[in-house]
């Protein structure tokens, strides 16, 4: 069974998206600096579905990885609150807090957000077999993105649970924005990128 679950998590987050980042003003009217020497990847990996009738349909529940990264000599503290995912229409996806997407995760069936596994031949239901759902679910609840620090050394990754509002079938047009603080001088610090994804397998796991 581990077996399988390792192979479910095969793939690379980097290979897996093409992320474009949106042009902004170097600082904000609210005082946020925009980032110069730190970058987010992000991805929607999974879906939460209510029952396993619904393993293949899309969700308004989904699972994103998420990686923060220094690319100098700042390093940054990220909180809970400081991602913010603005979707196409112009609403805000809910990005749950860990006890309730723990809760989510162990009261939902879990499925690939990717649904291109359904044009192959003999596919198995949500992309992920039976068997494996349970402890993949407990890994990601294990390793669900919290607060902390992050560099050019030590990046900062887990997953995230959010709420779109409504079933999708993408995030492609989607704007992830992380506003962090320097540490060497509290200067919140702002970086946004569009969202754009590509065919893909979940990736490992962070």
């Amino acid at each position: 069974m581990l077996w399988a679950v390792a192979m479910v998590l095969a793939g690379g987050l980097a290979t897996s998206a093409c992320v474009r980042r949106v042009r902004a003003p170097t600082a904000t009217a609210d005082g946020v600096l925009t980032a110069t020497d730190f970058t987010v990847h992000a991805l929607p990996i999974y879906r939460l579905v209510t029952s396993e009738t619904l393993i293949d349909t899309p969700s308004r529940l989904l699972v994103l990885q998420v990686r923060l990264e220094g690319t100098g000599e700042a390093s940054y503290m990220f909180a809970a609150q400081d991602l913010v995912i603005a979707l196409p229409d112009g609403t805000r996806a809910h990005v749950f807090d860990r006890a309730r997407a723990v809760e989510l995760l162990r009261r939902t069936a879990i499925a690939q957000a990717d649904f291109s596994y359904l044009q192959r031949g003999g596919y198995v239901p949500g992309g992920i077999a039976a068997y494996s759902r349970r402890p993949l679910a407990d890994l990601v609840s294990s390793r669900l993105l919290t607060e902390g620090t992050f560099d050019a050394a030590t990046p900062l990754q887990g997953y995230v649970v959010v709420d779109t509002g409504a079933a999708r079938t993408t995030l492609d047009g989607a704007v992830v924005e992380v506003v962090a603080r320097r540490m060497t001088d509290s200067a919140r610090t702002r970086f946004a990128y569009q969202l754009a994804t590509a065919p893909h397998q979940p990736s490992e796991a962070p």
